[in-house]
C-alpha cells in the first residue's frame, strides 16, 4: 500500500509543478486559459479519473476540457456496480431504451435538438423536435429517438436491452458466488464519497464498498485472471487510483493501513478477489 500511496503523492506533486510551467505558456483568455487559472487557485477538485492523465500538462489539460467518451466496457461495468450495490439507485442512472442514434444523420439531428434545448425546460421538447424536423430532417427515422432524448437531457445514461441483460446475468452469478458475497457482507456503505484536502488540493472520490477496516473496487476486466490484472493495474493506472483512495481513508478515518481488495469480474463469468498488499 505504501508504494501506491507514494506513487499517489508523487503524481500530485508532479501537476503542482507542471501547472506552473503551463500556466506561463497561455496567455490569451479561453476555456483553457480559465482552467489553467482555476488549477492554479486550487479550484478544482482533483480525482483519480483526472490524475491518470497527467501525462504532461497539455493531455491533463485537454482531458478536463474534453473527456475522453466511454467505451461499452466502462459503460457495462458501471451498470454490473449499480446492479450489484446499488440497485436502488438504477432508475435514477439509467434509462433502458428501444433505440440510439446509429448512423450519421440520425447523430446530427440529435445534436441539433440538444443544441436547440439549451436552456429549455423539458417541457419543450416536443416544439424543438418538430422544429428540428423541420430542418432537413423529413426523412430521417427520428421519432423512435425521442425516449433516448429525454433521457439524456435527464442526465441518464441510456443502454440497450441486450446490454441491460449482460449485465443482470454477470449480477446474479456475482450474488451466487459465496466469495463476492461474504466479501459484501462487511460492507457499511456502497459508494461512498469522501471529500479531503491533501497539500492543499482539494479530493473527491467515491468508494465502490466502505466498511470500517477499508473498502473494495469492482473492476470489469476482459481477463481477470490474477496475472493478467497485474499487469492492467499498471497499464490503466489502478495504482494511482488505490493510492488516492487510501489517503483520502486515512484523512477522514484514521485508519494507516487499510485493507484493499479488487474485486475483478468478466462477461462470461470469471471473477477475482485479489488483496492489495499494505
Amino acid at each position: 500500500m505504501g508504494a501506491t500511496k507514494n506513487l499517489a503523492i508523487e503524481e500530485n506533486e508532479k501537476f503542482t509543478d507542471e501547472a506552473q510551467q503551463f500556466s506561463n505558456q497561455e496567455q490569451e483568455e479561453s476555456p483553457r486559459y480559465k482552467l489553467i487559472g482555476k488549477l492554479m487557485r486550487r479550484e478544482i477538485h482533483l480525482s483519480y479519473s483526472k490524475l491518470k492523465h497527467l501525462s504532461s500538462p497539455v493531455n491533463f489539460i485537454d482531458a478536463i476540457l474534453n473527456p475522453p467518451k466511454r467505451n461499452a466496457g466502462m459503460s457495462l461495468g458501471t451498470l454490473v456496480d449499480c446492479l450489484l450495490l446499488t440497485e436502488d439507485k438504477f432508475d435514477e442512472q439509467f434509462t433502458v431504451i428501444d433505440e440510439t442514434p446509429t448512423t450519421d444523420k440520425q447523430t446530427e439531428f440529435v445534436t441539433l435538438v440538444f443544441e436547440k434545448m439549451k436552456l429549455e425546460p423539458i417541457s419543450n421538447l416536443d416544439a424543438k423536435f418538430a422544429e428540428a424536423v423541420s430542418e432537413g430532417f423529413g426523412r430521417v427515422k427520428t421519432d423512435q429517438l425521442k425516449p433516448y432524448i429525454i433521457a439524456t437531457l435527464q442526465g441518464k445514461e441510456c443502454i440497450s436491452k441486450s446490454d441491460f441483460s449482460k449485465a443482470k446475468k454477470i449480477v446474479d452469478n456475482l450474488k451466487n458466488t459465496a466469495e463476492i458475497t461474504d466479501e459484501l457482507m462487511l460492507v457499511e456503505e456502497f459508494q461512498k464519497k469522501l471529500e479531503f484536502n491533501y497539500k492543499g488540493w482539494n479530493f473527491l472520490c467515491y468508494l465502490d464498498t466502505y466498511h470500517k477496516d477499508g473498502f473494495d473496487d469492482l473492476k470489469f476486466a476482459s481477463d481477470c485472471s490474477y496475472e493478467k490484472f497485474s499487469r492492467d493495474i499498471e497499464k490503466f493506472g489502478y495504482d494511482i487510483q488505490i493510492g488516492v483512495y487510501a489517503i483520502g481513508f486515512e484523512a477522514l478515518h484514521g485508519n494507516f493501513h487499510p485493507t484493499v481488495k479488487h474485486i475483478v469480474y468478466d462477461a462470461i463469468g470469471n471473477y477475482g478477489v485479489y488483496p492489495i498488499d499494505s
